[in-house]
């Protein structure tokens, strides 16, 4: 029987098989898994700083494009399902605090369907938010964390986003 070609092995990998691959691929600093079968890959990384920018700027209308209506959004903060329920969480973290994201890895599978980042992202309050999800926090705190962030994408949208915090040992900095 003839094996098949290293190039099909691989686009028809499974989740946990692109995850696996990843982790082979190392996932210390910027890197992009840039092998595509399509015309104009969906979960490329210049595609995905474009969404990032957006979000850094609080374009919700270019931000907001990039989900699809009914998609499930896990996040440290909120668990909410529907593009308007994603936008809702984000216009109320935004009257609380100013919320950066940076790129530090970005994995996509060749097929577009999947891509996972990690994300150094950087909270400053600018008004005290006693009861915000994570922990309460008063204007002038500023709080990082490190999360790996998993994007399930159909026809250029986010369908599924997972998010899960780095934290490192006591003592040491992510």
């Amino acid at each position: 029987m003839a094996k098949k070609p290293v190039e099909h092995q691989f686009l028809t990998a499974s989740r946990r098989g692109f995850i696996g691959g990843a982790a082979v691929l190392g996932l210390g600093g910027k890197s992009a898994l840039a092998i595509s079968t399509t015309p104009h890959p969906v979960a490329s990384q210049p595609w995905f700083e474009t969404y990032l920018d957006a979000f850094n700027r609080a374009d919700e209308e270019r931000f907001g494009a990039y989900y699809a209506d009914d998609v499930q959004f896990f996040g440290q903060a909120a668990q909410v399902t529907g593009r308007q329920a994603v936008m809702d969480f984000y216009r109320t973290v935004r009257k609380y605090l100013h919320e950066r994201v940076e790129l530090q890895t970005f994995v996509g599978d060749p097929t577009g369907a999947h891509m996972l980042a990690v994300l150094r992202t950087t909270l400053v309050a600018h008004k005290d938010w006693p009861d915000m999800p994570t922990g309460p926090l008063k204007a002038g705190d500023t709080r990082e964390s490190v999360n790996f962030v998993m994007y399930d994408i159909a026809k250029g949208l986010f369908t599924r986003v997972r998010s899960a915090r780095f934290s490192p040992q006591k003592g040491r900095s992510a």
